[in-house]
């Protein structure tokens, strides 16, 4: 192949690269404004073949230190022995992991020996997201299906340009 041939190899594939990735953030867009959280829905090529299902799943949680300050007030009032020294005084990391983790599994800006509320946590939920679980064999079955030509429509309508060419 000469250079000519792979430049432009690489460029066709740069453009489809990113007219699919647009396309994907459609379909991503699609699925969360249209969808529950929980929805779940087959994926079925033209001829019937199920290769696989998508589901709306919930956001992650996840778990922040939200007011340094007042979690390290409350960490030095409650739990002094999670507290080190190092060139300032701060909180054992590994102490904030616990209790972000727990933060994270729980839902719950709590200390999980007492239940007692942790200022400067903060507990929050991700956006919802679709998560695809395909059959073993999608690929070789979307390949089959690309090879004879039941995917077309469906390929030219995620690579076509944003704007139509002019006359």
């Amino acid at each position: 192949m000469s250079k000519h041939e792979t430049a432009l190899k690489f460029a066709v594939l740069k453009i489809l690269r990113d007219r699919l990735k647009a396309a994907k953030e459609v379909a991503d867009g699609e699925i969360v404004g249209t969808w529950k959280v929980k929805d779940r829905n087959a994926a079925v090529l033209p001829d019937g073949t199920e290769i696989g299902s998508v589901t709306l799943a919930k956001g992650r949680t996840t778990a922040t230190l939200s007011d340094d300050e007042a979690y390290f007030e409350w960490v030095l009032e409650n739990h002094p022995d999670e507290i080190e020294q190092v060139k300032v005084t701060r909180v054992k990391p590994g102490f904030t992991e616990r209790l972000l983790n727990f933060a994270r599994q729980t839902g719950d800006c709590v200390n999980p020996a007492t239940g007692q509320p942790v200022p400067g946590i903060s507990v929050g939920q991700g956006e919802p997201y679709a998560l695809p679980n395909l059959a073993k064999d999608a690929d070789d079955l979307i390949t089959r299906a690309w090879q004879d030509g039941s995917l077309a429509a469906l390929v030219a309508t995620l690579v076509q340009p944003a704007v139509e060419g002019g006359e």
